[in-house]
């Protein structure tokens, strides 16, 4: 793939998270005692700083920040300077934009404590210098937890989407994190190890000499102030060993090692209890249609009769880039189709290869019982 190929897919890419992100983009208008500390919190804005505006209400997040009961406001702002600035978000969030060089102008998010209808002015952050807006969000660090929290703004740029986290760990204490999104870094966030802390992992795609495509993931954790990376694996090495291992298991017909290498704990006891009879047509299926139809006479799975005959040789196809698809809660299963060869003849046979929730510990991958 080409550098001009990687550009128009990372604008694509762009557009993409942006149509998404906007589509929830905006509540309904605030009233009462929050509309009006919203004018008191425009009011102090420092000079020449203006509120961002949808349909003419300035954009803001509440929450409760100091625990006092009361929700206390995150207002996003620009700064006006002599070449022409817009606080309409409608038209900030024009894709287009990216193109245009002179369209680059300040962001800032302003935090106010709330006291009924007043707000005071807390912290300005500066955001940095954007060419489109795309989304603006409050997201959960700790489960259940008012504080820590974060606050996401994202921009899209030409080759992707930039994440901006204002983390929040105390009404004193809060600290930015940036991560960029392109064609070849794909994130997301989960609490992979079940402490109730959200966690951030990064997928990086990069091209080594006499390998070709490595993916790298990193795992970020939040270390109580900000998220720092605590620990990294490569994927497709790694997948590359696991199946190797797999396909001497199965040529030796070494089932019991099989099931305890390539299950996840409780399909492998399932497996060594019923047996391989039951267990190995729940692992692997002739493939699905159109690739190999399967007609009446055709088994749909890998019978005792296969299992009898002696196993001469298992070849993968050739693996040459991360074949894990990344969706929003973490990586998606692949349909594996390998040939096994038996006295006599061959076999085409599927199976289904997903990640652990928390790769990062011990196993990266597991078989899937179907």
């Amino acid at each position: 793939m080409n550098g001009f190929t990687h550009k128009v897919l990372g604008g694509v890419l762009g557009l993409l998270l942006w149509l998404v992100n906007t589509s929830s983009l905006y509540s309904q208008p605030y009233t009462g005692v929050l509309l009006q500390a919203v004018k008191d919190a425009v009011r102090n804005l420092p000079p020449r700083f203006e509120a961002l505006q949808w349909d003419g209400y300035p954009l803001v997040l509440f929450y409760d920040l100091d625990g006092d009961g009361m929700e206390d406001l995150f207002l996003l702002s620009t700064r006006k300077t002599e070449a022409i600035v817009t606080t309409d978000l409608k038209a900030l969030s024009e894709y287009s934009r990216v193109f245009d060089g002179k369209a680059s102008q300040p962001y800032f998010l302003h935090v106010f404590l709330r006291r009924q209808t007043s707000a005071s002015l807390l912290k300005t952050i500066d955001l940095g210098s954007k060419r489109v807006f795309g989304s603006f969000r409050r997201f959960e660090i700790r489960h259940a937890a008012r504080i820590p929290f974060g606050i996401e703004v994202t921009f899209p740029n030409r080759v992707g989407l930039e994440r901006v986290w204002v983390l929040v760990s105390s009404s004193s204490r809060i600290e930015l994190f940036t991560f960029q999104e392109q064609h070849n870094v794909k994130s997301y966030v989960k609490d992979i190890n079940g402490d109730g802390v959200l966690d951030l992992i990064l997928f990086e795609d990069l091209f080594e000499d006499s390998f070709g495509y490595e993916t790298y993931a990193s795992w970020y954790q939040w270390d109580g102030t900000t998220y720092k990376r605590y620990r990294s694996v490569n994927i497709l090495r790694n997948l590359r060993n696991f199946l190797n291992t797999i396909k001497q298991q199965i040529l030796s017909k070494n089932w019991e090692a099989f099931f305890q290498y390539a299950l996840q704990p409780q399909d492998a006891s399932f497996a060594k209890a019923a047996g391989i009879q039951v267990a190995l047509p729940r692992i692997f299926r002739a493939p699905p249609p159109p690739l190999y139809p399967v007609s009446g006479s055709e088994t749909e799975s890998i019978g005792i009769e296969v299992i009898q005959k002696k196993f001469i040789d298992l070849i993968y196809p050739e693996i040459l880039e991360n074949p894990f698809n990344l969706r929003e809660d973490g990586p998606e299963s692949f349909l594996l189709t390998f040939r096994l060869v038996v006295e006599g003849e061959s076999f085409l046979l599927s199976t289904r290869v997903s990640m652990y929730k928390n790769f990062f510990e011990n196993r990266l991958f597991h078989l899937v019982l179907q």
